[in-house]
This record gives structure tokens, sequence and C-alpha cells, in this order.
């Protein structure tokens, strides 16, 4: 794994969180989601896990693994640049460590655990694998709040939960009464703890012992969908998606605009990763969402 050090909040309890998603390409709103969460849960690093074989056919406007897993790599490259002209320039960065917080070391790392796996890309199988891989360490998994209510259709659903915190977070008008009605459908047995961080702002303890957390974030309408029909259509990318990530798609136009022509000629794009996660329901929508 590359992995790129930046900042984030006063330290917690050791942590590690997962992002996972088709990043078909990666965007500006998946980097914010992994520095709001890092702030937030103040993990010892953030793994983006770019999905191998989505298992909802068809996946035919996926770009190559490498090539996302690339793009992601770029893109992290760039979050550490930003932080470290920050801190050249005396800005944000500065105040941070003035004000005695955020100076905990962060790593953003990309993992190849799913491009390295035969067949459909799990989740399940990827947090069983990630357990192992990191004992002692407390997993915290990120998913949309609106995907929430379909995660009894994931494959062994109700074993997800007791490798790692769910966390929840809300995009557009999703809140909070939705989220308690899907935690209750899902797990009956759910009760109300005290939020573990500050900027948590509800928390439930599972019956099989995890918890599934409700994080707040900004509303950022940036989707893969939008980037995809921005450059089909011939718009600039500036500000939807990193330099480094935009600077990969250009060199890599060709394979870029024939995938995603081929599927946008069949009337809609497949949305994997609006759930942060590779395992998706996914949705055909028109191309510029």
């Amino acid at each position: 794994m590359q992995d790129v050090s930046i900042r984030t909040s006063q330290p917690g309890e050791p942590g590690i969180v997962l992002l996972g998603g088709s990043f078909n390409p990666a965007h500006a709103g998946h980097f914010r989601i992994a520095i709001e969460a890092g702030e937030a849960l103040a993990p010892e690093r953030i793994l983006f896990i770019p999905c191998g074989l989505p298992p909802h056919k068809p996946a035919g406007a996926l770009l190559p693994f490498d090539l996302r897993v690339e793009m992601l790599r770029a893109g992290i490259a760039d979050c550490a640049a930003a932080e470290k002209g920050a801190d050249r320039a005396g800005g944000v960065s500065g105040k941070r460590e003035e004000s005695g917080g955020w100076s905990v070391p962060l790593r953003m790392e990309v993992c190849l655990e799913e491009g390295r796996r035969a067949g459909p890309s799990y989740t399940v199988d990827t947090l069983e694998a990630l357990r192992g891989q990191y004992p002692g360490r407390r997993l915290f998994f990120v998913l949309g709040a609106e995907d929430l209510p379909g995660l009894d259709t994931w494959s062994r659903w109700r074993r997800i939960p007791e490798l790692a915190d769910l966390v929840a977070l809300p995009r557009g008008g999703e809140g909070r009464a939705r989220f308690f009605a899907a935690a209750g459908r899902l797990w009956p047995g759910a009760r109300p703890v005290e939020p573990p961080f500050a900027a948590v702002d509800a928390a439930l303890r599972l019956p099989s012992g995890g918890r599934l957390l409700y994080l707040p974030q900004p509303s950022l309408a940036i989707s893969s969908s939008l980037v995809r029909g921005r450059m089909l259509g011939g718009r600039s990318l500036d500000f939807l998606v990193p330099r480094g990530v935009q600077r990969l798609l250009y060199e890599h136009r060709g394979t870029a605009l024939a995938l995603w022509r081929g599927d946008a000629a069949k009337g809609g794009v497949i949305e994997a990763e609006t759930t942060l996660s590779g395992e998706a329901i996914l949705i055909n929508r028109p191309m510029d969402d």
C-alpha cells in the first residue's frame, strides 16, 4: 500500500477507517469524506478500498482496477501537498498547532485487497480479510446513510457489524429519523449509547456488540456520474476531482471515453460508488445527475 501522512484531530482509540467504492473515477467528494471521517474518528489510518468486480453486474463502464488505484494515489498525494502548502503559508494548519489539536499523524492508503481476489467483491469478505490483517484495531466501515436501509440485501450482512463499526454519513436530505428507522428494522435489539466521538451525532450498540454511528457531514453534490458526464461533454473538471486525478483522466481519456460512451448510449450509468462501498445497489440514472 502507498501511504501519505496528513494531520487529523486529537487522538482517540486506535482505529482504521474503511472507505470502499468503485471510484470510477475518484472525485473531490470522496477525499472530503475521508477528511471528515478522519477528523471525527481520529483513526491511525484511512484505507481507500477500490472494488475489484462489483457483485451486481454489469461492470462494463468501470475503469481498469490499476488505473482507479493510480487515481486514488494521485488524490492522496494532492491532499498531502495541500497540507504542506498550508504549513508553509502559516495558514489553518499552523492555527491547529497553536490550539493544541489536529496534529496527530494520519495515513491515507490505497488497499488492494479486492483487486487481488477472484470473483465478485463482497464487503463481508473484505472485512474478514482486514480483520485478520489488523488484529486489535477497531475498524470503521463508512457507508452512505441512504444505503443503510438496503444493507440486508448485501451478502452475509449480519456478519458485517461483527467485524466493524458502521459509520453512516447522511447525503443531501437524509436525516436522523430515517437513520433510526432503518436501524430499528435491521436490528430490533439496538440501543442508544453515548457517542464515542464529539462529532458523532448519534450512536447505537447493536446486538452483535458492534456500533452504528451517525456522522453528519457537509453536503457536496459531486458524484462520479457527474464527473463522467462532464468529461463526456468536454466540460471542465476543475475542483470536481483532485488535480492529479484530472491529469490521469486526460492521459487515459481514450480508455475512459470509450467505456463511458458505450454505457451512456444505453441511457444511463452504473452508480456503484454512491454507497461508498463496492456492494452498492446499482441505480440506473441519467448521465449528468
